[in-house]
């Protein structure tokens, strides 16, 4: 028998957490860039800079990271200890800021953020899964904000967000979703799909809650904190609970000339 027939179902490309196969070296470099000489050149720039403090490592950072990142992508006002993984599919519009410990994790599924939106310490944004798609990540309109260890991630069904949109401290978006009818299979190996999210203009997502995939969320809504939205929300309404329900509608306020 040869070496390769001796190896078990867990090694090699199913798995690289403690292996040290040529296959399972690949398939870790394969979740943080697009191909060896990518990793090598995103990785490189981030731990010659990513800890430089303050405002001489955020212009350092930006000479970098702006060589490396989706073509048409101005260069981000990044913290020291952000971290970026498939930087060619990350697309930033001007004044994008990046806070500590934040990360941004592509793939194919891109992410892409417009002008001035704020990505604040802890946040994590994700369009990584195995059976990403194209143009099914994550994108964001203008003037956003991603609150304190919030969670984004899509990488299958896409995640559109509005300009506007203000999302709480360790509010939860995930357009995924595992085939938990399948109990001959362990939790792990499960199919995995997602649904589209889409936020509109003007939408507030308070602290903790948490939008599940199939959702659209209408324009100048608000989701209470610690809501979980499993179904639409209609324009200029307030919704709280779990499952959420409609709390009230908002009348819109008009000034005077």
């Amino acid at each position: 028998m040869t070496r390769r027939q001796e190896k078990g179902p867990g090694e090699g490309l199913n798995d690289y957490m403690g292996k040290a196969s040529t296959g399972a070296v690949r398939k870790y470099l394969d979740t943080r860039a697009a191909s060896p000489t990518r990793y090598v050149l995103e990785q490189g720039a981030q731990w010659l800079s990513g800890w430089i403090p303050g405002p001489v490592g955020m212009l350092v950072r930006k000479m970098l990271y702006s060589a490396l990142l989706a073509r048409g992508s101005a260069a981000p006002v990044c913290e020291s200890g952000a971290e970026f993984m498939h930087m060619g599919n990350i697309r930033l519009g001007h004044s994008v800021y990046v806070d500590r410990l934040s990360r941004l994790h592509a793939s194919r599924a891109e992410i892409e953020l417009g002008d001035c939106t704020r990505v604040m310490r802890g946040a994590y944004l994700c369009s990584y899964v195995s059976n990403a798609r194209p143009g099914e990540g994550i994108r964001a309109g203008a003037r956003c904000w991603v609150g304190v260890n919030a969670v984004l991630a899509s990488g299958q069904g896409g995640m559109f967000l509005g300009n506007d949109v203000l999302i709480g401290p360790q509010a939860v978006l995930v357009t995924g979703d595992h085939d938990f009818s399948r109990l001959d299979l362990p939790a792990t190996q499960r199919g995995y799909t997602g649904r589209p999210i889409t936020i509109g203009d003007n939408v507030w997502i308070g602290a903790g809650a948490v939008v599940l995939g199939g959702v659209n969320v209408g324009s100048n809504a608000v989701v209470a904190a610690g809501a979980v939205v499993t179904r639409d929300v209609a324009a200029g309404t307030v919704v709280g609970g779990v499952p959420s329900r409609m709390i009230k509608e908002l009348e819109p306020r008009w000034s005077m000339p």
